[in-house]
């Protein structure tokens, strides 16, 4: 079920306030109000600061453990850098291994392995170590769970470093359980006065990065440790759906202008052949067309090949790696419908009185369950854990909503796994097959979620005519960007309009509308479920008017339409089109 608010924020005399403040026009005065930005922060969401961020010092350790990076390398000794097979952990891996690299450091790295390793730190990466004789782990995006496994590593003269962004578990009476590392560096940490709390794990590596630097006196002519690494640090900052306000849209920001303009000959090569050579990068591309061929290898190979692609400097070899993650992630794509399909038949037979999904799907493959459990929550708009068949156990992840902190719910049955870690949006697990039912027992009976919190709600800012919006309201609509989790693109709706014209696109799979607005026809794209909303159009008006409609020839399909206008360039000429994403049409009953 969807639910459709209309957002009646703020006051005239407000939005007035604001317009001469910022000089900016009604319309963005709303947004603004609508997103909560308290009016005297309203000039730093406008024009964000890059000076204005958190100073790395304030992070607990990190001082501590630069002095101690820079003994280590003075001293030629052996350092590796463990990370994580996603988007954050590859990013963490490749600032921590370059930045390391440029101060002369004998650094390696490994990424666990989905399949052999598991989720970060294990048993055998910290005996690969003791073999290799490293002298100095440094984790990345992982290792504030690892505690049995940094006690290995320091029982056998491994000096460890962790640098994190996830949830520490607690005892039963509340204390923090901290690995027995020399440092650790997590702005979660109890008593950390770093202020901006929410940083994903390639920021947390960046801040030690940065003051490594400034420890050893890196010149700020050939390399400046804030911009080096911006790209990286916001490239991860969406990949792993961080809130993108305060520090992370500031990062994300200027993340992405650096990113238009890369050096790096990997990632050029990537962007080159998914996005276009020359084309703005925004964090749609982030999300949903760069960021998965990062994350496939991760899912079906090694994650060391996007690695690999970071780090790679010959740009026939970058082409060949770029393209070979393209691949991947088309065989993803595969894996990922047919995983959703079995999901769903399991949720529709057995789970519809549930309000916390736990499905388990034994041959899907572990490597898609995340994005399966992200498919299935959108669906039902619950939250969603995806189990399957590892090796020797069941693995699985999570995604939750907003009004459902998934981690505390798994930390209260923290008895029921071998090992789970994540934060309240997320989470990944392994456990035996005899406790899955009981873990979705106890999840539900635990669940306090109302039917209003497991409604899907759009929100609506405004109501505005598209045949109203001119190429300078879209234009200035690019304020309020980067968009994403925690700035949400704007949405607006319109009532009563007619879809004169329809036309199959994209092979079939999308719409494009010839829209008759009040004052004149509106082009809109539909990009959406088009087999769904083809059957609503028909229910509502018949096949005949939807046949007419495709010949051009209909005035009969009346909807309220739910959009977000973009410009249309062709050929020179310049127009306002909308990209729809929600049509809603008469019910027949």
């Amino acid at each position: 079920m969807t639910k459709y608010n209309i957002y009646n924020k703020g006051n005239a005399e407000l939005f007035e306030k604001i317009i001469d403040n910022y000089h900016v026009s009604e319309m963005i005065a709303r947004l603004m109000v609508n997103r909560d930005v308290p009016f005297e922060e309203m000039g730093d969401y406008l024009e964000p600061d890059i000076n204005k961020l958190g100073n790395p010092y304030l992070l607990t350790d990190v001082e501590s453990a630069a002095e101690f990076t820079k003994a280590t390398v003075e001293a030629g000794k052996k350092i590796r850098v463990i990370g994580d097979y996603d988007i954050d952990g590859i990013m963490s891996s490749y600032i921590l291994v370059d930045g390391l690299s440029k101060i002369g450091a004998n650094v390696d790295y490994q990424i666990p392995h989905r399949i052999e390793d598991g989720y970060g730190l294990n048993a055998n990466i910290i005996r690969r170590a003791i073999d290799d004789g490293i002298d100095l782990i440094i984790t990345c995006d992982n290792g504030v769970s690892a505690i049995d496994e940094i006690q290995l590593a320091r029982d056998n003269g491994i000096d460890v470093i962790v640098t994190d962004h996830h949830e520490f578990m607690h005892d039963s009476s509340g204390k923090e359980i901290r690995p027995n590392a020399n440092y650790v560096i997590n702005p979660k940490r109890e008593g950390d006065k770093y202020l901006f709390k929410n940083l994903c794990g390639a920021v947390v590596a960046w801040k030690f990065i940065t003051v490594l630097f400034d420890k050893c006196n890196i010149s700020t002519d050939t390399i400046d440790p804030i911009m080096e690494y911006i790209q990286y640090a916001a490239f991860a900052t969406i990949g792993d759906v961080m809130e993108l306000i305060g520090e992370n849209r500031t990062i994300v920001k200027f993340g992405l202008d650096e990113m238009r303009h890369t050096e790096n000959i990997g990632l050029r090569c990537l962007i080159d052949k998914r996005i276009g050579a020359d084309k703005a990068i925004s964090s749609y591309h982030i999300g949903f067309v760069l960021g998965p061929c990062i994350n496939a290898s991760g899912r079906l190979d090694t994650a060391a090949m996007s690695l690999q692609l970071l780090l790679e400097e010959d740009e026939k070899r970058a082409n060949q790696l770029s393209g070979e993650l393209i691949e991947l992630n088309e065989e993803r794509k595969l894996m990922t419908d047919e995983g959703v399909e079995q999901a769903i038949g399991v949720a529709e037979k057995s789970m519809k009185d549930d309000k916390v999904l736990v499905i388990y799907v034994p041959k899907i493959h572990e490597s898609v369950a995340g994005i399966v459990a992200g498919r299935i929550r959108e669906k039902y708009s619950k939250p969603t854990i995806v189990l399957c068949d590892g090796d020797e156990c069941v693995k699985g992840s999570g995604r939750s909503i907003e009004k459902y902190n998934m981690y505390e719910a798994l930390h209260d049955n923290k008895e029921l796994f071998i090992k789970f870690g994540g934060h309240p949006m997320a989470a990944g697990m392994s456990l035996d097959e005899g406790n899955v039912d009981v873990l979705r027992k106890r999840l539900n009976e635990a669940c306090e979620l109302s039917e209003e919190d497991l409604t899907d709600t759009r929100i609506i800012d405004m109501t505005m005519n598209p045949g109203n919006i001119t190429i300078d309201r879209v234009e200035e609509l690019e304020l309020l960007e980067p968009f994403g989790t925690g700035n949400r693109k704007p949405l607006f709706a319109t009532r009563d309009v007619k879809l004169i014209r329809i036309r199959r696109i994209g092979e079939g799979r999308f719409f494009k509308f010839d829209i008759a607005t009040a004052n004149r026809i509106v082009t809109g794209l539909y990009f959406e479920d088009t087999k769904e909303l083809e059957n609503k159009i028909i229910d509502a008006f018949g096949e005949n008017e939807f046949n007419k409609a495709l010949g051009g020839g209909s005035d009969k399909i009346i909807a309220t339409i739910m959009y977000y206008p973009q410009i249309n360039e062709f050929r020179g000429n310049r127009e306002v089109q909308i990209v729809l994403s929600d049509v809603v049409l008469p019910t027949t009953s």
